[in-house]
């Protein structure tokens, strides 16, 4: 099932535009993209907030092994 769309006119700096187009033939596609990235983090983000607003904040190992889950074993060692 296609996604329900509107056309909206947007302004962009030219230079960003032309290196957009250097990347893909379909500008709306690569920005439609980016902006659900964004909503997906900004939801995210709300989640995470609110899960440490009922139990309290991330400890350091907790956060290093969501590191280690996300980003693989080498990103354990990293300062938090």
């Amino acid at each position: 099932m296609m996604a329900r769309t509107k056309k909206v006119t947007i302004t962009l700096p030219a230079e960003l535009l032309e290196s957009m187009k250097s990347h893909t033939d379909n500008v709306s596609g690569y920005l439609t993209d980016l902006a659900e990235r964004a909503e997906r983090r900004r939801s995210l983000r709300a989640e995470l907030d609110s899960y440490q607003g009922e139990f309290g904040a991330f400890t350091d190992e907790e956060m290093a092994e969501a590191r280690a889950l996300l980003h693989g074993a080498e990103e354990t060692g990293r300062a938090a």
